[in-house]
């Protein structure tokens, strides 16, 4: 049962642990689990319905103080990928309510959740996080499908952060008079439409990618996506005039679609072939040497190997980066993050305040051996990156594709006639 220790806090890390037993169910093979095994997963998924409920209660309770307000807002991720990316919410084990708002409709917004019970935690320029006070001494790692679990609410003004990854985009408009009705259970709401939806998804898993890690459940989640619409070509030739408005847009859809491709097969639509000729050199290099084996890596700041993975996508990032001297700064900063983790919150008891000071000074260690091991994974990897870069001739990985490379905004790309 090591082992499967060890499997567990991945697979949950990961979001895949319901995944995994829906699928062993689907085709009756739930007998090749060691029987406490099974009895975990089933635990877990038990768990988890009556989180969703808490969860859906709570969706449902903000989404009408919103709409009593008179907020223009869409929900995003969470129940509204439900069923477009994910065919249960139960599979899902969420740890937040997201919502787009226009910043003008801010302090409204703010003040529904001030209302409601939540407090402000932590914002930046594009995102405000609100959570329930609460005396509860965090732990390392939280269970993914405890009712116990509180979510966060994240207040959503733009999605690209700029500040910190550093890779120029004229983030694409997510226009909420566009917005469309979604219906989960009974329970409407607004949604961004379908290809402003999978635009936001791609931006959020790309990005995810850049700061190192992100969760093989939204790579599997884009890859059920990509199989129901594989043959949508009205919806594919739309979604390829929108990125083709955006530079680097195609670029980024190409490697999160080449990583769901990479670690689940995920099939692809015909225009992904012309989003991949839009991927500089490197960028395609790094995909097939290192995508999958970086997608499937333990969480970072979990990971028993001493040598992680993570920070292979440091190689990726970099040629996103048009100036070389922020490029250096990405790579330094990356590799030596000498930021201290977020202070755990406590009661005023003295023994909770020293619990919590273990914790923290725990975590603070569990990060930094993680993150030597990373950076040094990188320096062992740099020689092989560099060999592989001359072989493939890409000696301009740091120059945009050509704009007639890449120019899609007026393509039809595929045939209308195929639904």
């Amino acid at each position: 049962m090591r082992d499967w220790q060890r499997t567990f806090k991945w697979l949950d890390r990961s979001g895949l642990t319901l995944y995994l037993l829906q699928r062993l169910k689907s085709i009756n093979a739930t007998q090749l689990l060691p029987p406490p095994v099974l009895t975990r997963f089933e635990q877990n998924l038990a768990d988890n319905r009556r989180r969703v409920d808490y969860l859906a209660s709570e969706f449902r309770s903000l989404n009408e103080r919103f709409d009593h307000a008179g907020l223009k807002y869409a929900a995003i991720k969470g129940f509204s990928l439900v069923p477009a990316y994910c065919p249960n919410a139960v599979l899902r084990a969420p740890s937040d309510l997201d919502y787009l708002v226009e910043h003008k409709s801010l302090p409204v917004a703010q003040r529904v959740l001030e209302e409601a019970g939540y407090c402000l935690q932590r914002f930046s320029d594009i995102e405000f996080k609100y959570g329930r006070p609460s005396s509860k001494i965090p732990t390392v790692s939280d269970d993914p499908f405890s009712r116990e679990t509180e979510p966060s609410v994240d207040l959503h003004l733009t999605f690209w952060n700029w500040k910190l990854n550093r890779v120029p985009l004229n983030e694409p408009e997510f226009r909420l008079d566009q917005t469309i009705e979604h219906d989960w259970q009974g329970l409407p709401f607004p949604v961004l439409n379908d290809d402003d939806a999978f635009v936001l998804q791609i931006l959020h898993i790309f990005q995810h990618t850049l700061e190192g890690w992100v969760k093989l459940s939204s790579l599997l989640e884009m890859g059920y996506f990509l199989k129901a619409r594989r043959s949508h070509t009205h919806f594919w030739n739309r979604v390829n005039v929108r990125v083709g408005e955006v530079p680097y847009l195609a670029e980024f859809a190409a490697v999160v679609m080449g990583l769901a491709k990479r670690a689940f097969a995920a099939p692809m639509p015909l225009v992904a072939a012309k989003w991949t000729q839009c991927v500089r050199p490197s960028a395609r290099l790094w995909l097939q040497n290192y995508g999958r084996r970086w997608a499937i890596e333990e969480h970072p700041y979990d990971s028993s190997s001493l040598l992680s993975a993570t920070k292979l996508s440091v190689f990726l990032h970099q040629q996103f980066v048009p100036d070389p001297t922020v490029r250096k700064q990405i790579t330094q900063q990356r590799l030596l993050p000498w930021k201290r983790p977020a202070a755990l919150s406590t009661d005023n008891a003295a023994a909770t305040s020293l619990t919590a000071r273990q914790l923290q000074s725990w975590s603070v260690l569990q990060r930094l051996i993680s993150d030597l091991g990373s950076s040094s994974r990188y320096v062992l990897e740099l020689a092989r990156w560099i060999r592989l870069h001359r072989l493939a001739g890409a000696h301009k990985s740091h120059q945009p594709a050509s704009a007639s490379t890449c120019d899609l905004s007026h393509q039809e790309l595929l045939p209308t006639h195929r639904q």
